[in-house]
């Protein structure tokens, strides 16, 4: 009688191991690619996959994907790596025409899904340098960002259009690394996609080593413009960080929310439905300010052809957002 009562039990707690496994088994795993340490992505991104987690209702699952930012993001996602990330417009232009850090694979299966903040492109040196413009980062060691990252190919465009590409010495490092390179005096400057006008680490340094942000002139923005008409220009107020004592002009530019095209629709829309909540935006806004800035405004990228995933398109215009005239949906 024992016997046959131990064998129950154990079959009992057989069966409910396979049930558990079957019903884990039905919980799709997604992957949400992030960004490199000290910068805002890392930040952002991580604080957004346990709360997609835990309110999914489990029906699907999300895990962090360690990324250099938004060039390696695209490319992950479209070689289906990776399911989602951010990535900078500059990328998707680059992704579309086969150009840059594309070149020669020109990329059709990226989807929009939101666009998630505007950039702030951060040229920081310590305030006790003589580096004071962005002519005088030429001959300086310059931080450009991190291999893989859309800030090394802002970088790139930028010093490019101003005839800087060959006169600076070029570095790579991560966001965190630079800002600790300059406040070591390795470097002259560092670099960083701000949110919307601040970098974690160059905000850290800044408070033993003060620094400044570096001006853009309207001359320079029209040259750069001329090249590459791809970005804005925002005023960063004084104070933004320790030792910026006046405001500056720094080039602007946005970044989305993509997927590749196997993305399934419904999950599409939920992970937006739950970012979006009220009380879950408020506590990622929290953690990042810009979360509560993602939208369904696509005028920017309208023309460039990538195409908005069904389930962000059903997403938006429930709540009323216009899907501009030439944006394809998909």
């Amino acid at each position: 009688m024992r016997r046959m009562l131990v064998g129950c039990m154990v079959f009992t707690a057989l069966m409910a191991l396979m049930t558990v496994t079957a019903l884990s088994a039905e919980v799709k795993q997604y992957k949400f690619g992030g960004g490199t340490s000290g910068g805002p992505w890392f930040v952002g991104v991580g604080a957004a996959v346990p709360l997609i987690n835990q309110h999914s209702q489990g029906k699907f699952s999300f895990t962090y994907g360690a990324s250099a930012g938004s060039v390696e993001n695209a490319r992950r996602v479209s070689t289906y790596e990776y399911d989602t990330g951010f990535a900078h417009v500059t990328t998707l232009y680059e992704a579309l025409n086969a150009i840059g850090s594309f070149k020669g694979r020109k990329v059709n299966n990226l989807r929009l899904v939101a666009k998630v903040m505007d950039l702030t492109h951060i040229w920081a040196a310590l305030k006790e340098s003589s580096v004071k413009s962005l002519p005088d980062m030429a001959g300086k060691k310059v931080n450009l960002g991190p291999p893989g990252s859309g800030t090394l190919v802002n970088s790139l465009y930028i010093l490019d259009a101003l005839g800087l590409a060959d006169k600076v010495q070029r570095q790579s490092l991560t966001f965190a690394g630079g800002a600790s390179a300059m406040a070591d005096r390795q470097i002259d400057v560092t670099t960083g996609a701000g949110i919307p006008f601040t970098v974690p680490a160059i905000t850290e340094v800044s408070i033993l080593n003060p620094v400044r942000y570096l001006h853009t002139t309207a001359d320079e923005y029209k040259k750069i413009m001329a090249k590459y008409p791809l970005y804005g220009l925002i005023k960063v107020p004084a104070g933004t960080v320790k030792g910026m004592d006046q405001p500056v002009d720094c080039v602007v530019y946005s970044a989305y929310w993509i997927v590749n095209d196997k993305m399934p629709d419904e999950v599409v829309y939920d992970m937006l439905r739950i970012v979006t909540d009220k009380e879950n935006n408020a506590a990622l806004a929290k953690v990042q300010k810009n979360w509560e800035a993602v939208s369904g405004d696509f005028d920017a990228v309208a023309e460039l052809g990538v195409p908005v995933k069904q389930g962000a398109v059903k997403f938006w215009t429930e709540r009323g957002v216009k899907m501009p005239q030439p944006l394809k949906v998909h």
